[in-house]
């Protein structure tokens, strides 16, 4: 089982640490859960997967295949809201992590942490809106984004 998952939008991405991305994903969920539009059929698609990649880290995420530019909009407001919600925390505990219900009995595995820093997951979350609205620059040449590792990306 690998440490790290690609995250995919439009045949372009990165490599993000696999704790890191199962938190942010249960984050946006949350912001998902509460927005109103939960029910809708790509937003509750959408959900689906993310709880699926959250808990299964051999699963890559990729964003946005045949999404209007309404739901784009609405992903980015959901991935903001998310970003926003874990800046107001230095760090979750790995106890927390490992409580939340986001796939019937399968859990965020925190690879033996006792608390994940939130800062670099909101690194990613910002990475992710950049990557959706197209923003995001360039790897440089002959090298790969990687997010939320000790070296930064």
């Amino acid at each position: 089982m690998t440490a790290t998952q690609y995250v995919e939008y439009e045949n372009r991405g990165f490599w993000a640490y696999d704790v890191a991305l199962g938190i942010f994903l249960k984050h946006i969920i949350d912001a998902a859960e509460t927005s109103g539009q939960a029910e809708t059929a790509w937003l509750a698609t959408a959900i689906s997967s993310w709880r699926e990649v959250a808990c299964i880290s051999d699963y890559g995420l990729t964003l946005g295949a045949g999404w209007s530019a309404a739901q784009k909009r609405d992903f980015i407001v959901l991935a903001e809201d998310a970003s926003a919600r874990l800046a107001k925390r230095a760090s979750i505990p790995a106890e927390e992590i490992t409580g939340w219900h986001l796939l019937d009995d399968l859990r965020i595995f925190p690879r033996g942490a006792t608390e994940m820093l939130t800062a670099p997951v909101v690194e990613l979350g910002r990475a992710i809106i950049e990557l959706v609205s197209g923003e995001l620059p360039g790897a440089p040449v002959g090298k790969f984004w990687f997010y939320c590792i000790p070296t930064g990306p």
